[in-house]
């Protein structure tokens, strides 16, 4: 069985043969582990992929990919429907072989977490459902317990809602497919499409977990299809054109008018953390009220700046991309 099918098969189990399916998905996760080699030499990057491709018969979906990922580090994927974004997503996680090339990962160990588009619609309430994902990855029940509730907290679902996910609403079962992969706190997390049908309070709260994540040295690859100002200020974006990884550049009117362009960051932070921000980043403009902060944040400064202020724990509340005359 193909280890995409399997894990559709975890997902529409019967209860009564979770244990066992358990026992089965630890023999196979151990031999997706040995079947991928460790490049002890790139012990500065999580993954790496060299000359990689896919095809499915005579069709190329994907060719000479070449691609490093590094801790902390955002990468964008841009393309049309069926230009491969997906598939990409799949052979960094181990889901699916390459056709072609090597990919050479950090470590046997590498912890990732994977998003698909969508999770199917099961019958099991979110909790159920994020217990058997955390004890196939061999959480310890305390720790586990304590992470769904954090996690539902802060996607703003109800953490022991008897309703199962057959009854859930897109936006509502695409938080729990999001809670699932960022369960284990990953060092490599993947995500594809992971703010469609979420609202915009919603993609706030997303932006927060990810911003977090990667402030701790988790590499995130999304692959999106609308405009994202404020994740796009942190990330590097490729686009996947005729099977090919191609860098987007900065588009010359953008460059020509950086000054122009800031990022209004609403949030909360200590007054010792901001003092030490404020000294690092002089041509930042601040207005406070206590531990509420809001930042004007030069273009240039951004990336940054945002990682200084997850560093110093700061809470972002919001973060908007703002153009025109200063």
């Amino acid at each position: 069985m193909g280890i995409e099918a399997f894990c559709m098969q975890i997902l529409n189990m019967n209860k009564n043969c979770i244990k066992m399916v358990m026992k089965e998905m630890i023999v196979l996760n151990e031999r997706i582990k040995k079947k991928h080699a460790v490049d002890p030499g790139t012990a500065a990057s999580l993954i790496r992929l060299e000359q990689v491709g896919k095809s499915y018969g005579s069709r190329k979906v994907l060719s000479e990919i070449s691609l490093s990922l590094d801790r902390g580090e955002s990468l964008i994927l841009r393309g049309g429907n069926g230009s491969g974004k997906s598939t990409l997503l799949k052979l960094v996680a181990g889901i699916i072989p390459a056709s072609s090339g090597h990919i050479h990962r950090s470590s046997m160990q590498l912890q990732m977490g994977y998003a698909p588009d969508r999770l199917p619609k099961l019958r099991m309430t979110s909790e159920e459902y994020l217990i058997h994902m955390g004890q196939i990855g061999g959480m310890p029940m305390a720790t586990l317990t304590t992470r769904i509730e954090e996690l539902h907290e802060l996607l703003e679902l109800p953490a022991h809602s008897p309703s199962l996910l057959i009854h859930y609403s897109k936006g509502m079962l695409q938080k729990v497919n999001l809670m699932q992969a960022c369960l284990l706190r990953p060092a490599l997390l993947l995500l594809d499409e992971p703010f469609s049908g979420l609202d915009t309070d919603s993609s706030e709260k997303l932006l927060t977990l990810l911003h977090g994540l990667r402030a701790k040295g988790t590499a995130v690859v999304t692959a999106l299809h609308d405009p994202l100002p404020s994740w796009e200020s942190v990330s590097t974006t490729y686009r996947i054109r005729e099977g090919q990884l191609i860098l987007e550049e900065t588009d010359t009117n953008e460059a020509l008018n950086a000054g122009s362009i800031r990022y209004e960051l609403d949030g909360l932070l200590t007054e010792e953390a901001r003092a030490g921000l404020a000294a690092a980043f002089p041509h930042v403009d601040w207005t406070a009220a206590g531990n509420a902060v809001r930042c004007e944040i030069p273009s240039e400064d951004c990336h940054a700046f945002m990682h200084d202020f997850w560093q110093a724990d700061g809470i972002v509340l919001s973060l908007k991309r703002k153009e025109g005359a200063i």
